[in-house]
């Protein structure tokens, strides 16, 4: 199989069986709620919409990942990690609140696969895969 340049585009290739089965979840669990309470679509845009900001923003981190690590000085890495952790919860804010703004989203679906990377490297550190043998 070619590698890619980013390895966070096969990160998220490790990963997407559990978000798949994960908004699979949510979207069943929103559709159950939805028939007792009434539907609103903006529960399924925000998840819709978190899932882009996730993916997003996961692959920027592995292309400023690159970009440090390609660097030889300490201070313009140390810049461009500050910059682009900065830049990215500045832009996924701006975005989420322009999505908000205009009754597009929920934001309770919005926010939650944002944190879908974190468990996953949780869930796989707890099954040994981040060993340090």
């Amino acid at each position: 199989m070619k590698k890619n340049k980013n390895q966070a585009v096969d990160e998220l290739k490790e990963m997407s069986p559990m978000i798949i089965g994960l908004d699979l979840i949510i979207v069943l669990s929103i559709t159950v709620i939805g028939f007792s309470s009434g539907f609103d679509y903006r529960l399924y845009t925000g998840l819709i919409a978190g899932n882009v900001l996730m993916i997003a923003n996961f692959l920027i981190i592995g292309i400023t990942a690159g970009a440090i690590t390609r660097t030889r000085q300490f201070k313009r890495g140390q810049f461009l990690a500050n910059f682009s952790y900065g830049a990215r919860y500045i832009g996924i804010f701006v975005i989420l609140a322009l999505l908000l703004t205009f009754e597009l989203i929920s934001p309770f679906t919005a926010v939650i696969p944002l944190f879908f990377p974190k468990l996953y490297y949780t869930i796989q550190a707890f099954r040994g895969k981040y060993n340090d043998d």
